[in-house]
């Protein structure tokens, strides 16, 4: 029992000494807000009093350091004390300033009033509210104060010296001065070269030569010429030779074939019509080198300028550049589409009359072109090309996704899906319809300029 007593005294007690500490800590926000409040309004009442400059005080009331006393941590301060009990001997506050009723400054010093003012108002709250106080002046003094004053005076010796008469430097220049201007080159030129070795895939209907999926070699030229004069005309000339050969042991014709050929020439003319749109003129024709043939045979597919394929287009180009990104889209709503063969027995085989050798289309054309530098060594480029003379559609995506593996190597993933139902040959036996679709992925080195 006494043992269960004992407990039960124990816990009664710690509840109640809880309690009690609890009770000590809650703090009266009302009594605090009207303490607050009384203090904030005094303060507003020496601040408009003393706001204004007199005029036979150089310094402004305003800046008068007597204004720390109300703002920073409440402290028992000495001057106020003494001034309400009238103590008249002298002995310094916190600023080390003395009795200054004693001082050349008369009791009418606006300064003077502002200090009594102040020292008035820290003696009532030491009188009314002295539990706020915690802190006496002289334990700051024991602290110690951030600035000293220097007692010591400090001596300086000036010396007079004559002018010196200092060298004047005169540049030798010659006897005149010859600006000559130069003219701003509008012009740039890049080139880039690759040779590749890569592994390709063909679509049975491709519209050229095509071979199975193996490896071969691979070269790429690539040339432009631009001229642009920063105000309103622009002029861009871009060359694209593309050549590849490979052994082809099924072929009991041909030791090599090529497995790429392709010369493209694009020449486009802008003149600025806003910010990113210009009026737009560009001829681009393509054709290819070398004669491919059929498997086993020594029939001709095509040749070069056999066929030769050709877009006149006026309308307008888009131009954007952002940050990693850069974009042309040319766009015609009439272009005209110029077809022929040199050979005229592959006429029907590109899309063209029996016994003739040209055909002559009309229609709209898009030509988009994109360079996007993904990250430092990854770079998506692409042509995006469309042609439509309302009975028949010419659709190109060619996207190439290059990989630097450094300056001079490089490896590289290219796609390039076509879509042209010009000539009943181009259908896929698979019926896939008129849609092809090659691909490669190579590994090289690459030289730019």
């Amino acid at each position: 029992m006494r043992i269960k007593f004992l407990i039960a005294f124990f816990f009664f007690f710690c509840s109640r000494m809880m309690q009690v500490s609890a009770r000590d800590k809650i703090v009266d926000t009302l009594q605090s807000n009207v303490i607050l409040g009384r203090y904030l309004e005094k303060l507003n009442r020496i601040h408009n009093k003393y706001q204004h400059v007199p005029d036979s005080v150089e310094i402004p009331v305003g800046y008068s350091p007597y204004y720390y006393k109300i703002l920073s941590p409440a402290l028992l301060y000495r001057a106020a004390l003494r001034q309400h009990f009238l103590v008249r001997h002298e002995f310094s506050d916190s600023l080390d300033c003395t009795d200054r009723r004693n001082m050349s400054l008369s009791e009418t010093d606006s300064i003077l009033e502002l200090d009594q003012e102040i020292n008035e108002l820290l003696f009532r709250t030491y009188r009314q509210y002295p539990g706020l106080v915690y802190s006496t002046e002289d334990q700051v003094h024991q602290v110690g104060v951030i600035q000293e004053d220097v007692t010591t005076q400090l001596d300086h010796d000036a010396v007079l010296v004559d002018q010196t008469d200092l060298p004047t430097f005169v540049p030798d220049i010659g006897d005149s001065v010859v600006v000559i201007p130069k003219k701003p080159n509008f012009w740039k030129y890049y080139s880039n070269s690759s040779l590749n070795f890569y592994q390709y895939y063909y679509s049975e209907n491709w519209y050229k030569d095509r071979t199975d999926n193996y490896y071969n070699m691979l070269a790429v030229l690539k040339l432009g010429l631009s001229y642009n004069n920063k105000s309103k005309f622009t002029w861009e000339n871009n060359l694209e030779m593309r050549l590849g050969f490979r052994s082809f042991p099924k072929d009991t014709e041909h030791q090599f074939r090529t497995s790429d050929d392709l010369i493209r020439l694009n020449s486009k003319i802008g003149y600025r019509a806003t910010e990113h749109w210009y009026y737009s003129f560009s001829v681009e024709g393509t054709t290819q080198m070398f004669r491919s043939y059929y498997d086993n045979s020594q029939q001709v597919r095509s040749d070069f300028m056999s066929p030769f394929s050709s877009v006149i287009s006026l309308g307008m180009e888009y131009k954007m550049d952002w940050k990693r990104f850069s974009c042309s889209a040319n766009m015609s709503p009439i272009a005209y589409n110029f077809k022929s063969v040199a050979r005229k027995e592959l006429a029907t085989v590109h899309g063209i009359e029996a016994h003739h050798s040209t055909y002559n289309k009309f229609g709209p054309f898009v030509n988009v072109k994109y360079d996007w530098q993904i990250i430092d060594n990854i770079k998506w480029g692409g042509r995006i090309y469309w042609f439509s003379d309302l009975t028949m559609n010419t659709v190109e995506w060619e996207s190439t996704f290059t990989f630097n593996v450094n300056k001079y190597i490089l490896a590289s993933l290219y796609l390039y899906p076509r879509f042209d139902d010009s000539s009943p040959n181009y259908k896929s036996p698979k019926n896939h319809g008129y849609f092809m679709f090659r691909q490669y992925l190579s590994l090289g080195v690459t030289y730019n300029i």
